[in-house]
């Protein structure tokens, strides 16, 4: 394994803090926390989660190296307005910063820097009937590397699901994420799971959170005292717009990958969570659009390990 540079450092030595800031805490009794006397239906619940991420060094096929530093910041709020209507607030904001070491698909230079993602989002649940539910969530977002406009970074678009409970510990839904993004119209099928297989095994929707993103699929296991251990798998891919200096000036640059991971988990108190996740990503592809949408190059990447650490609070 190639030795972190002073680009990788920082967040692994994030990581390593938040770490054993995970195990000190969860290693601690919580002491007993008075009863909530809020009355439920007036509150409107709010977490917090940050997410920062390390995808070490990787071999691009055609030659040279990329890596990728991430820090996530995400905030949801959510309430039930009725017995069968709910609705949320969505907003996240990730900053990404890439090095690259003589890629060679890309004329040997290093094609981007920063990048910023910044997103707003709804949300909308309804149940039509005891069994079945609606779910409807838009969003927009502008996605842009350091230096590029903001008007011509925007992503807009949204998801919508159909779910029946079929038992009392399961839940199936399909559905479809539809995104107008950069020149390019996505269309990716979702499906809905949540099964309680038994009293400590799940199958479920991987979290919005995490730095897996939220259409792929977990299975996870209670230990008992609030640890849990899982491994699960997804699909990112993520467009942005580049600045308009250097070789690619103006264009689209695309990031997409198959993420599959462990995750170890520990709940301390009644509103902290630590998820420590370490994984691969699989058949990742880097893509260079020019200003229209059309293909310039591209480069795939060898399988790169990653670790990523999430702290969140619910309140």
């Amino acid at each position: 394994m190639v030795a972190p540079d002073s680009h990788v450092s920082p967040v692994v030595m994030i990581i390593s803090i938040c770490l054993g800031a995970c195990i000190v805490f969860c290693a601690t009794p919580a002491k007993a926390a008075p009863p909530d006397t809020t009355n439920q239906s007036e509150k409107m619940p709010v977490s917090i989660a940050v997410t920062p991420s390390q995808l070490f060094d990787a071999n691009f096929h055609g030659g040279g190296k990329v890596g990728v530093s991430r820090y996530l910041f995400d905030v949801n709020a959510d309430k039930a307005l009725s017995e069968t209507l709910g609705a949320g607030l969505h907003f996240a904001y990730e900053f990404s910063d890439f090095h690259f070491s003589a890629p060679a698909a890309f004329s040997g230079v290093k094609p981007w820097g920063e990048v910023h993602r910044l997103e707003f989002g709804g949300s909308v649940a309804y149940d039509l009937t005891p069994e079945w539910s609606i779910y409807v969530a838009p969003s927009i977002q502008y996605s842009r590397e350091d230096g590029a406009g903001w008007g011509n970074a925007l992503v807009y678009g949204g998801d919508v699901t159909v779910t029946r409970d079929i038992s009392p510990t399961l839940t199936l839904g399909l559905g479809v994420e539809a995104f107008d993004e950069l020149e390019q119209v996505t269309l990716l099928p979702l499906i809905v799971i949540n099964w309680k297989i038994t009293d400590r095994l799940l199958l479920a929707n991987s979290s919005h959170s995490g730095p897996t993103g939220q259409t792929g699929l977990e299975l996870s296991y209670s230990l008992g005292k609030d640890w849990e251990v899982a491994t699960g798998a997804a699909y990112l891919s993520t467009r942005f717009r580049l600045n308009d200096s250097g070789l690619f000036r103006g264009g689209i640059a695309e990031t997409s990958s198959f993420p599959a991971w462990g995750r170890l988990s520990c709940k301390t108190g009644r509103h902290f969570n630590f998820d420590f996740y370490a994984g691969a990503m699989l058949g990742g592809e880097m893509r260079i659009d020019d200003r229209n949408g059309n293909k310039i190059t591209s480069d795939s990447y060898d399988p790169a390990a990653f670790l990523a650490l999430a702290l969140s609070a619910r309140f």
